[in-house]
């Protein structure tokens, strides 16, 4: 069915999927009457979308989490991540793209699998400026629905929105700094055959270019934040076995002031990604 929420298909997500007597993951009982009255706000937020009274749905999206929320559990089940995947939907329909990227952030914090939640940011992304952020989402979302040309298609454009976006000095600053860190001598770019044949990375858009060749990644789950008041620093903690074996071009890390994003290259046969968009 439709990602977007086009007329093909039936956007909203998760109809069907729960029942009054059991928690979207774990066949527990509900608070019954708590979860009705959620279903029955979603329900009609529903329709009011498919009216084109995105307004009203969004209302009554917001009523249905804030019921949700008497539950022990109610922020991080799949029911809320539905909800505000639903609200995102709404904001895109209304050009409200700021706020379609929070819920949708929002539908992932509950539920990091919620692929419709991953391309509907992805979509809010692109429509602020911000192609290489829909890119990794929409990565993302092509891992959890590798069959889906929608995806695939907005994928590629995305890819082709971000090759054209200025290289930043300052990320290749980090990147420079980030190898030294992680005692590899020489920096980030001398030296360094890459996976094919032996081609050197001389740049930082060459090793960009290189990354967004590697169709397959698998996520590095282990990650861990430490903040430093005293240094005004946040220090990040990911744990990977045989990561200090690996070669230095082979650990690519960008960064800015609000995101990061970590590829380690073929450790152990595996390509391994973290993307942060808002630390």
């Amino acid at each position: 069915h439709s990602l977007t929420g086009d007329a093909a298909g039936d956007p909203m997500d998760g109809e069907g999927e729960a029942s009054a007597g059991n928690t979207p993951g774990d066949g527990m009982p509900l608070a019954g009457e708590v979860l009705q009255e959620v279903e029955r706000l979603k329900a009609l937020g529903n329709e009011e979308f498919r009216t084109g009274a995105f307004e009203a749905a969004l209302e009554n999206y917001a009523m249905a989490l804030q019921k949700l929320q008497r539950l022990a559990f109610g922020s991080e089940c799949a029911l809320s991540s539905q909800l505000a995947s639903n609200q995102a939907l709404c904001f895109l329909k209304l050009a409200k793209f700021q706020e379609a990227e929070e819920r949708a952030s929002a539908a992932l914090v509950a539920d990091a699998s919620n692929s419709k939640a991953v391309y509907r940011r992805a979509l809010a992304r692109l429509k602020l400026g911000e192609a290489r952020a829909a890119m990794e989402d929409l990565q993302k979302a092509s891992r959890l629905e590798p069959q889906n040309a929608e995806i695939r298609q907005k994928l590629a454009e995305a890819k082709e929105l971000a090759d054209a976006v200025p290289t930043n000095e300052a990320e290749v600053a980090v990147c420079a700094a980030t190898a030294s860190v992680l005692g590899k001598d020489g920096g980030l770019y001398n030296e360094k055959p890459d996976l094919n044949e032996g081609r050197l990375a001389e740049s930082h858009q060459e090793q960009r270019e290189w990354v967004r060749s590697i169709e397959k990644w698998s996520d590095i789950s282990d990650v861990s934040f430490a903040d430093d008041e005293n240094k005004n620093t946040i220090s990040v903690y990911m744990a990977l076995p045989g990561i200090h074996e690996i070669a230095a071009n082979k650990v690519c890390v960008w960064m800015t002031m609000t995101s990061l994003e970590v590829r380690i290259i073929d450790l152990q046969g595996t390509n391994w990604c973290y993307v942060a968009q808002e630390l």
